[in-house]
């Protein structure tokens, strides 16, 4: 008799958990503008590349109204707000360098800035999710990519952006490949079990190949130089050894890090997969500071649904 017989409906799907089989954890066709009520916004944002250069950043934000939130209803435009809102914060402390920060983030940016991350379930500041997974658009009809928003660091801040995009992409298969291992686990299926965790090894190859992608359009210097220091964060950060105080949302100044493709869910995904352990403190303390900045459905999938069955069934005991 066969005792493989399964029942469809319960087999597991990336869309239970509101994760795209096309593009995984990357946002599909992100908003490339928000109502026009959040035009002073968007007129920053799109901007703030010539006005930390004109060193009139942190002047225009300022004069920038503080504005509801409550208009923001999808959580599209919940993403691009995000974004925008990040992509002004970070100019806004770093416009100056690492020398002259400020200690204040102004309550028309901070306050906005925090309730769009509390609905999003992220941090207010710049992070992957924002610079990588919901900052891309179609250039043209080839496919070709282009970044919503940018800082300084010219070609080298598209090219890591859109190279770390193409990683993601490239991860994909591997990705739909997990829940196919669960699958496979669940129902006592060798076979399934044997070739998801084919395509999973295939997946991460290609990723290994997109990454080295860095190498052509990624300066060294630049991104030490000027990019690290926008994504740097205030935590643990000498520059900024008491944090950033969040007008009218907290008097006590609070330490957030800055973006990190460290911070990138497949990532984790795979780790749990495959039984990864970050030894040391140092691992430790990575791993658990960007498990908070991951998107509340996508810490669910990673954690509470594979990791339990494959601790238990295990990929080890099954194969024995």
């Amino acid at each position: 008799m066969d005792t493989k017989v399964k029942n469809t409906e319960t087999l597991l799907s990336l869309g239970q958990f509101h994760i795209s089989e096309d593009c995984g954890f990357i946002l599909p066709e992100p908003l490339v503008d928000l109502p026009v009520y959040y035009k002073p916004w968007m007129d920053i944002a799109r901007n703030v590349l010539e006005l930390i250069f004109s060193h009139s950043l942190r002047l225009r934000i300022h004069n920038m109204p503080l504005l509801e939130t409550h208009l923001l209803r999808t959580h599209c435009e919940l993403r691009l707000a995000h974004l925008a809102l990040s992509m002004m914060t970070v100019g806004y402390v770093w416009q100056e360098g690492e020398r002259e920060t400020i200690k204040v983030l102004p309550r028309n940016l901070s306050v906005p800035f925090c309730e769009v991350s509390q609905r999003l379930g992220l941090p207010p500041i710049l992070i992957y999710t924002d610079a990588v997974l919901a900052n891309w658009k179609k250039r043209d009809p080839d496919g070709n990519l282009e970044l919503l928003l940018t800082l300084p660091g010219g070609e080298s801040v598209r090219g890591f952006f859109l190279v770390t995009l193409l990683v993601e992409l490239a991860a994909v298969p591997g990705l739909k490949s997990i829940l196919d291992v669960i699958n496979g686990i669940h129902y006592n299926d060798v076979a399934m079990v044997t070739k998801a965790l084919d395509v999973v090894s295939q997946a991460i190859g290609s990723m290994k190949q997109a990454f080295k992608l860095m190498h052509e359009y990624v300066d060294p210097s630049i991104f030490y130089g000027i990019m690290r220091i926008y994504l740097s964060g205030w935590k643990d950060n000498p520059s900024m050894p008491e944090g950033l105080v969040y007008d009218g949302v907290q008097e006590k100044p609070m330490e957030f890090s800055g973006g990190s493709a460290a911070q990138s869910s497949i990532l984790h995904c795979f780790d749990e997969l495959l039984g990864v352990q970050h030894e040391g403190s140092s691992g430790k303390i990575t791993i658990s500071n960007c498990s908070l900045m991951i998107m509340l459905d996508n810490i669910r999938c990673c954690t509470n649904l594979w990791s339990p069955l494959l601790k238990n069934q295990g990929i080890i005991s099954f194969a024995t």
